[in-house]
This record gives structure tokens, C-alpha cells and sequence, in this order.
């Protein structure tokens, strides 16, 4: 990490710990090399900056911006034994199926999705990461509930290409 300025006394310490183990978890999911990191005890802010696979820089901050959409799929068997992909999470945190809880699910099964598409969220240090889908294909299975608490790596919609 670039910079960390605490400003914290004695007992914010473990605060700072846990925000750094975090931000750490966060780093780690980018799909990108990181080229700045902020984090500050006071109010918990995070500030990343970045550079994507194709060469572009890109920023994200906490609370107030996301993160960029990650990719998350891989191979898999879907719920109903066809082939397909599984869109995994890409970082630990906790996982939202939809924008706010009065609007509806990003997607539900049966859903055909574009490449690209996002179907989820997940919230790492009040930093939404969204998460969208690598292959154009039709939502066979979802297998966390909002509000989840999900690994990285850990599967959550299983995703049927479709041509």
C-alpha cells in the first residue's frame, strides 16, 4: 500500500487491522495492477487507482464510488447437469442480487444475460464490487440469498452459454 494514515489512537488498531485485511481482499480482486492505494481510519475511506488489462487507469473509492464490474466465471456443471458456467465471486464480501431492496433482482432463473451484463454485487468495506457475467447465457441456478456473506472463488449463479 501506497499510504495509510490512521490518525487512530491505541484502541483503533484492530479497526485498522480488520479495514487492511480487507482492503487487501479488495486489491486482490481487481482485475488490474494496482497503482495507488489510500486507506484511512477516520470514516473508514478507501481510495484505489489502477491499470486494466487493456492499458486504461481506472479509480475507485469508498463509501461513495464502486469498484469496476469483475468478470467472474468459470467452468461448471449447471443445477439442471448441462454444461455451463459458474459466475463466481471475485472478492469476499457480502452479496446483493439486486440495486436496493425495494427494486428487483439484477437477474432470476430463466434469465437470458449478455457478456458483460451485471448480475450481482458485492459489498466489501461499504465498496460495491459489481459482478457481471463473462458469457452470454441464460441463468440456470442462483445459489446465494442477499445478504450472504460469500468467499472468493465461492459460486453463485450457475449460467448456461448460450449462442
Amino acid at each position: 500500500m501506497d499510504s495509510v494514515d490512521t490518525g487512530a489512537g491505541a484502541g483503533d488498531i484492530e479497526r485498522i487491522r480488520t479495514l487492511s485485511s480487507t482492503v487487501r481482499e479488495i486489491v486482490d480482486g481487481l482485475p488490474g495492477r494496482v497503482q495507488r492505494v489510500t486507506v484511512r481510519a477516520g470514516e473508514l475511506s478507501v481510495d484505489l487507482s489502477f491499470h486494466t488489462p487493456e492499458g486504461g487507469t481506472s479509480a475507485a473509492a469508498a463509501p461513495a464510488a464502486a469498484a469496476p464490474a469483475v468478470p467472474a466465471a468459470a467452468a461448471a456443471e449447471a443445477g439442471d447437469g448441462t454444461a455451463g458456467e459458474a459466475v463466481r465471486a471475485p472478492l469476499v464480501g457480502t452479496f446483493y442480487g439486486r440495486p436496493s431492496p425495494d427494486e428487483p433482482p439484477f437477474v432470476e432463473v430463466g434469465d437470458v444475460v449478455e457478456e458483460g451484463q451485471q448480475v450481482a454485487l458485492i459489498e466489501a468495506m461499504k465498496l460495491f464490487n459489481a459482478v457481471t457475467a463473462a458469457v452470454r447465457g441464460r441463468i440456470a441456478k442462483v445459489h446465494v440469498a442477499d445478504g450472504d456473506m460469500v468467499e472468493y472463488d465461492q459460486p453463485l449463479f450457475d449460467l448456461v452459454p448460450e449462442g
